[in-house]
């Protein structure tokens, strides 16, 4: 599984990408096999003018087509990545059984 993580702000730091790439692998893992790829992006929110809040932005490509996304904007940026694999876990866990029951 490959997992892209782009941050779009110095205050992106190379331990902050580490921790989402963490993160979302740890949440897709179990779900490897439905899986292409995964992409996070971290950012600061564009209408939240006291920058105060960050968005953590996840796209799974899935086998052998679709999309799954989520997107979450918390003040603290590992907050936002929690949420945001958290959701995107529940999201896979859905899709799974869907395939399963077809």
């Amino acid at each position: 599984m490959h997992i892209d993580v782009i941050g779009e702000d110095r205050t992106i730091t190379a331990d902050v990408r580490a921790y989402a790439e963490y993160r979302v692998f740890a949440m897709l893992a179990r779900y490897a096999e439905f899986v292409r790829s995964a992409r996070v992006v971290l950012r600061p929110a564009g209408r939240d003018r006291t920058g105060k809040q960050m968005v953590c932005s996840v796209t799974v490509a899935l086998e052998p087509s679709g999309y799954a996304r989520t997107r979450v904007s918390k003040p603290v940026v590992t907050r936002a990545i929690d949420d945001a694999a958290e959701r995107i876990g529940d999201l896979m866990n859905r899709r799974v059984a869907q395939r399963r029951s077809i």
